[in-house]
């Protein structure tokens, strides 16, 4: 029976960013036939109700073959930080916004960029560790917080990555073309996630050969043939 693995991403307006990134992963973990159920979904630090969806971010979510038509942006509520296995930001403020406000959630709050550059570190473990796979995901979480508390033990607040590349920005005013880049790029993101969550894939046990060596003719039979 399959587990379940809640995401939730978070941008300003959940707008653009974090609907793009949820559709990706929602993309990217149809069917994934390893077991877990998949709970996606986005919202905004500072979602106005009923506002609309960015029209740039819908045109650069088409490039990737999916769409965001049915996506309305929704405010971010402290009672929405309670369900998720793993909150992903899109940049630093929303992170710290959410760790003002739900302060409990901070183990599993990162910026999207800042999860993957952690997760990376974090060693493989066991499956047989592990209940179900849903289980060894929630442990990369806790591996990945880990590793980034001491990486600011040993160099400061930002664990030695700079600032600035924690961060996930939308291109204004540049163009579809940079849209389209940023779409890529989350989807990229994305993917990293799903992989690093995920772990490799569940090896199947070679088959063992049968042991039983073929017998050889008789000579006595083999003279037998020739004679006929």
């Amino acid at each position: 029976m399959p587990t379940d693995f809640n995401i939730l991403y978070v941008c300003n307006a959940d707008n653009a960013r974090a609907p793009l990134a949820a559709a990706c992963t929602q993309a990217l973990t149809a069917n994934n036939g390893l077991g877990v159920s998949w709970t996606i979904s986005s919202a905004g630090t500072e979602t106005v109700a009923a506002s609309p969806l960015r029209p740039e971010a819908e045109r650069a979510a088409g490039t990737l073959g999916i769409t965001l038509s049915d996506h309305e942006p929704r405010p971010l509520d402290p009672d929405d930080c309670a369900a998720p296995d793993l909150i992903l930001a899109m940049s630093w403020d929303q992170v710290s916004h959410i760790w003002s406000a739900v302060p409990g959630a901070w183990e599993k709050v990162f910026t999207v960029k800042e999860f993957v550059h952690w997760a990376k570190r974090a060693p493989a473990r066991p499956p047989i560790l592990f209940a179900d796979r849903a289980e060894a995901m929630r442990d990369k979480v806790v591996q990945t917080h880990a590793i980034r508390k001491r990486a600011r033990a040993d160099h400061g607040f930002w664990g030695g990555i700079r600032p600035q590349d924690l961060n996930l920005i939308e291109p204004n005013g540049k163009g579809d073309e940079a849209w389209t880049t940023l779409a890529h790029a989350v989807h990229a993101l994305a993917s990293d996630v799903v992989t690093l969550l995920l772990g490799p894939e569940p090896k199947t046990p070679p088959r063992k050969a049968s042991t039983r060596a073929a017998r050889p003719r008789s000579r006595s039979k083999a003279k037998t043939k020739a004679r006929r």
